[in-house]
């Protein structure tokens, strides 16, 4: 009976997340719709390539995070791999809007050794991805042999 008002109140309050990620999804539709107009008007008026590079990028990190967000929805699990390619290029972002050579060298080498352990759990998440991947394929197939 427990396990029943357990399951039961973890289902509302999966629910009652799931509307929130819906809100935020929204929110972040919104603010993409903005910001392509704000890139337009940048476009048009400013000659500035750090500025419309700036607001490309942005642009393109927004649509990674709202699929990233579509994707929880459906599947109800994230994926670290996404997570980490839109930390990367935020950080890339930030240093292409200030300029490598104008931002003081311990911020850039922080900067630096954060894109190189986020890199490196990037991989080792695709490697882990990867074998899970064959692990699964070995299971299937013995699972099939067997019936």
């Amino acid at each position: 009976m427990g396990s029943q008002t357990s399951r039961g109140m973890s289902g509302i309050m999966q629910n009652m997340q799931n509307i929130i990620v819906a809100m935020i999804c929204l929110l972040m539709f919104w603010i993409m719709i903005v910001e392509i107009y704000r890139t337009s008007l940048t476009i048009l008026n400013v000659k500035n390539f750090k500025e419309v590079a700036g607001h490309l990028i942005y642009i393109f990190v927004l649509i990674e995070l709202f699929r990233l967000m579509i994707h929880y929805l459906e599947e109800q699990h994230i994926i670290i791999g996404s997570i980490i390619e839109v930390a990367i290029v935020s950080l890339l972002r930030e240093v292409i809007l200030e300029g490598a050579l104008t931002i003081p060298w311990d911020r850039l080498l922080g900067i630096c050794g954060l894109i190189l352990t986020l890199t490196l759990t990037l991989v080792i998440s695709h490697k882990i991805d990867a074998e899970r991947e064959k692990l699964e394929q070995i299971t299937l197939h013995k699972s099939s042999k067997n019936t």
